[in-house]
């Protein structure tokens, strides 16, 4: 008996994900303000209070812009596709869950804190992984900029 298969390749819709990436104002205005409450002063306890809600706010922005940009930006296709634009697409769009899951952690740490009561060394421990997730994000997002140029470029060949 003979199988036949679908082969599906995944790519980007560059004018997509290039308009999802630039109309979630609360997103990066969010993130920014995540980063100015790391960089910031204040008491510690303070700044734990500002994290807590941010990266609440940030969670729930980041699940609206990933949905957004599997649905509209990431194509599944029967077409063939130039093999590194498959491959940097897989890339990317496998981030998103990694992202998401290290973003909810950071949530989880930064409520337990709120509740046992902000001890100075943790609260410099949520500030450390909270500027090592941005650093993921912006390493992210410079991959998906990427991409769209890759693809824009692929296009217009």
């Amino acid at each position: 008996m003979l199988m036949r298969t679908k082969v599906r390749t995944l790519t980007v819709n560059p004018a997509f994900l290039q308009e999802i990436k630039e109309s979630n104002r609360e997103l990066w205005d969010t993130l920014h303000a995540v980063r100015q409450t790391c960089d910031g002063g204040g008491s510690r306890a303070e700044i734990a209070k500002r994290l807590v809600r941010l990266l609440d706010q940030l969670r729930d922005h980041l699940s609206l812009q990933f949905a957004l940009e599997e649905s509209y930006g990431y194509l599944e296709c029967p077409a063939v596709v130039e093999r590194r634009i498959s491959e940097a697409a897989e890339r990317a769009q496998a981030q998103h869950c990694r992202l998401f899951l290290q973003l909810t952690d950071l949530c989880e740490l930064a409520e337990e804190l709120q509740y046992r009561g902000f001890v100075a060394n943790e609260v410099e421990r949520l500030i450390g992984e909270t500027e090592a997730f941005d650093l993921d994000l912006q390493s992210h997002e410079r991959c998906e900029d990427d991409l769209i140029e890759i693809a824009y470029f692929d296009l217009k060949r």
